[in-house]
């Protein structure tokens, strides 16, 4: 995968996308148990990794976790360190892409304060080549704040045009 500003390569994209695969089964099927086990190994082969695209992936599914499992208000905080984490990479990383994906869960979480600093990192990195579209998302970004409603996001590991 090349990601703009990123880095290439199965190795540091996370992990293999059997891991959240079977979270996701889990939950599927209400083990909420067995979906945290496998989180544990999606988490675990994201850890040693830079890039931000498997952090995002293991943020989203313990998310997921979370919410399924009834009492969302413990894990959030967990999930938005996970966030925070990922926003840090993409950011390290020079990932535009990365930096708004991660600005669109902290829409979802409802943390404004986060969300204006990723917009900040953005635009930081766009410099002064930020297309019209691009300008256009941040907007749309901006205003999921004022209103709670998070745009829709692609897979971390997506690649965008």
């Amino acid at each position: 995968m090349n990601e703009p500003g990123g880095q290439s390569g199965r190795d540091d994209a996370g992990p293999p996308a059997s891991q959240p695969a079977t979270v996701d089964a889990a939950l599927s099927a209400g083990d909420v148990t067995e979906a945290l086990r496998a989180w544990h190994d999606t988490y675990a082969a994201t850890v040693g990794s830079c890039s931000w695209q498997g952090l995002a992936e293991a943020a989203g599914a313990y998310l997921r976790i979370v919410r399924a499992s009834g009492s969302p208000a413990v894990g959030i905080s967990h999930a938005r360190n996970l966030y925070l984490a990922t926003l840090f990479r993409a950011s390290s990383a020079g990932s535009l892409e990365g930096v708004l994906w991660t600005a669109s869960a902290f829409v979802e979480l409802g943390d404004d304060e986060i969300v204006t600093h990723s917009l900040r990192i953005a635009r930081r990195l766009a410099g002064e080549h930020a297309t019209i579209e691009l300008r256009d998302r941040i907007a749309t970004l901006r205003n999921g704040t004022q209103t709670g409603a998070a745009p829709a996001r692609p897979h971390p590991a997506a690649k965008s045009a």
